[in-house]
């Protein structure tokens, strides 16, 4: 079939310099170090328009998937290429080729790609995770194609707009936790949760991108093959540390912390150090630097970004509860029964002792009289009780000793 020329940034098909629809200059189409150049058509199927980003362990594209009866009217996705830079290169058939002593690890990593990926078809049926719709092996390589969610990231929002209100991002997120259990239940971890991987689809709605990290949850998942500074928990630094569903719940806290206050949060490793060496943690309280934020809320992030991940909620389900759940108000304690007679006798009795400690403090004296006559006018029979009970305990011991000592009397 006859492969249209496309814009590489829109994707219609179009042979002028500018697009006459986005008004993009194909020869400003973003460059990514070892990218495939636009144009370029992969299994036979999807024709790659610019570069939207590069990671040490990937590069992804916007892509066309061309239909065989009319290449025109294509579906936009996005393809994943598994590029790891630092043991690979990019050869001049566009081949992905390892340095030579690192082919076998660069042959495990792809197999693992390839199969842990066929493991996301699944995760991907959850409604705040980019959607997976294929997967194919060419150039030596591992290709990921997944729908294409358009928005900014996270990462753009917070630094061209600032810091999100507590209340607006706390309505984002809350759907976007409740979701994301999916993945735990299913037994899969992310392992790179951050604001840049995280799309705003229609400006509001969060969805997970990026599973270039994600492994199965097992007993024996100890291994990271991406760490984001800032993001990573002390585990995912470790290489026989265990790694679990709390490792994503500290990613999570973390991009929240980001997105509530525009500073990323002190890194794990510098935290260790600086507890270790100095007795103290560099990462700011998330309320010092966002005073507004709920103390259920910053109580629930701070214990997520815990450096022990047994002090840590252990999943989004307790995550989601520390949030959102409302506690419950304190039991309404129960009326006091007043008695009536015993409060006109202790009114009575204080008035007397007031009168028989005037001969020894007038002034004092006075001003406590004042306060039983006041008493004594209130209509209330709790209202005097209670009253009462505020003035015996703050005109001392020796006023009421006779109070009581003439109530008994």
């Amino acid at each position: 079939m006859t492969m249209p020329y496309a814009c590489t940034r829109c994707m219609m098909p179009t042979e002028e310099a500018v697009c006459p629809v986005c008004g993009a200059k194909t020869e400003n189409a973003q460059r990514i170090r070892d990218a495939l150049p636009p144009q370029t058509i992969l299994h036979g199927q999807y024709l790659l328009g610019a570069a939207l980003g590069g990671g040490g362990f990937g590069t992804t594209y916007r892509a066309l998937k061309l239909e065989s009866v009319d290449p025109v009217r294509g579906e936009m996705v996005a393809v994943k290429e598994y590029f790891p830079h630092s043991i690979a290169a990019r050869s001049d058939d566009g081949r992905v080729v390892p340095q030579r002593n690192d082919a076998k690890l660069f042959t495990n990593w792809r197999d693992k790609f390839v199969t842990e990926y066929n493991m996301l078809l699944e995760a991907s049926r959850c409604p705040s995770v980019v959607q997976v719709l294929d997967l194919f092996e060419e150039n030596n390589t591992a290709y990921l194609v997944m729908a294409y969610v358009e928005g900014e990231t996270l990462a753009h929002r917070v630094r061209e707009q600032g810091a999100i209100p507590p209340e607006e991002l706390m309505r984002m997120m809350k759907p976007f936790i409740e979701n994301l259990r999916m993945l735990h239940e299913k037994k899969i971890i992310h392992r790179d949760i951050k604001p840049a991987n995280i799309i705003l689809k229609g400006g509001d709605t969060p969805i997970l991108l990026d599973f270039g990290s994600a492994r199965p949850n097992d007993p024996d998942s100890r291994k990271t093959i991406l760490i984001s500074k800032g993001y990573a928990p002390p585990e995912q630094y470790e290489e026989n540390s265990l790694q679990g569903n709390w490792t994503d719940v500290y990613g999570l806290c973390a991009t929240m912390y980001f997105a509530l206050t525009a500073q990323e949060p002190a890194d794990a490793l510098e935290r260790k150090y600086a507890i270790k060496v100095k007795g103290s943690d560099p990462l700011v309280p998330i309320q010092k630097l966002c005073p507004r934020l709920k103390s259920q809320w910053a109580d629930a992030l701070m214990a997520g970004l815990a450096m022990e991940s047994g002090e840590r909620p252990s999943s989004f389900t307790k995550l989601e509860t520390a949030l959102f759940s409302e506690s419950k108000p304190d039991a309404p304690k129960p009326a006091p029964i007043i008695d009536s007679a015993q409060t006109t006798r202790t009114l009575l009795a204080a008035k007397r002792a007031g009168n028989l400690l005037k001969r020894f403090a007038p002034q004092k004296c006075e001003g406590i009289l004042r306060e039983i006559d006041r008493i004594s006018r209130l209509g209330s029979i709790a209202q005097q009780a209670e009253s009462l009970q505020q003035l015996l305990q703050g005109s001392g011991v020796i006023f009421r000793l006779l109070t009581n000592g003439f109530r008994k009397a």
